[in-house]
């Protein structure tokens, strides 16, 4: 798990108690295939990132490293050429990528929001600068939140060349140790399960029962989140996608109700 950073101290006032409700902001859009205001150029960029992300941290052979796999075919659905692909797994095995660091790090954005940042970076000074300014810009601060979230695995998948019915699906996700499960729809559900699962549940879910496996990856999902209006939800989803420019971060995850 890579390292979870924080700078100085604050809380929020604005929690209320709910389970497994977050997700990050990419993972809501990838699925939402017709985001109007995404461009594709945008979700590009964070495919390649979780392309490279998954390749630091598991090898370059989709055969052997399942997020790759899984990265690889989100690319794929949301019709990135095969040359950005290729370029993305040569990129995270270069030497600009050696030294690369996995980090998370931490504050309050707006409206008392917590977020979790997640980065690949090769140098923190850099890093750090960087989303102090743009916590800055936000109107929050970086500082320890950790608290509010738990680490999880998410995965997606579907039924693949099988012919399972939704209902079987979701049974054979629970027999895998799925903690929560969720119907997406177009035959598609997720699984959260405990980090340290992740792996071992969807090697069986893709494996024993041959269902394709379309998203892998770890996350944060909150304990607490924040109720937002309409105008402060934009106002916080305007801030994250600006935060995710920056070329370090990999996602950016928070607790927005």
């Amino acid at each position: 798990m890579p390292a979870a950073v924080s700078l100085s101290s604050g809380a929020s006032s604005l929690l209320q108690p709910k389970r497994h409700s977050g997700h990050s902001r990419w993972s809501k859009i990838r699925h939402s295939k017709g985001a109007a205001d995404v461009k594709k150029g945008q979700l590009f960029a964070a495919l390649v990132k979780d392309i490279l992300n998954a390749t630091k941290e598991g090898g370059s052979d989709p055969k052997l490293n399942m997020r790759l796999a899984a990265a690889i075919r989100q690319a794929k659905q949301a019709d990135m050429p095969k040359e950005n692909i290729e370029r993305a797994i040569k990129r995270a095995t270069s030497k600009e990528y050696t030294n690369a660091e996995q980090m998370v790090y931490e504050g309050l954005g707006p409206h008392g929001t917590a977020l979790m940042i997640e980065c690949l970076t090769d140098n923190k000074n850099r890093t750090v600068t960087a989303l102090r300014s743009k916590f800055r810009r936000m109107g929050g601060s970086m500082t320890p939140v950790g608290y509010m979230f738990d680490r999880k695995g998410r995965i997606w998948f579907t039924g693949g060349s099988t012919a399972d019915s939704t209902d079987a699906m979701m049974e054979n996700a629970i027999d895998a140790d799925a903690e929560d499960i969720a119907d997406l729809g177009d035959g598609k559900i997720e699984v959260i399960c405990e980090f340290c699962s992740l792996q071992a549940i969807t090697k069986q879910l893709s494996d024993a029962h041959n269902y394709t496996v379309e998203l892998m990856e770890g996350t944060f999902v909150p304990n607490t989140t924040v109720a937002l209006s309409d105008e402060q939800a934009a106002d916080l989803n305007a801030a994250i996608e600006d935060m995710e420019r920056l070329d370090d971060v990999i996602k950016v995850h928070c607790n927005s109700a």
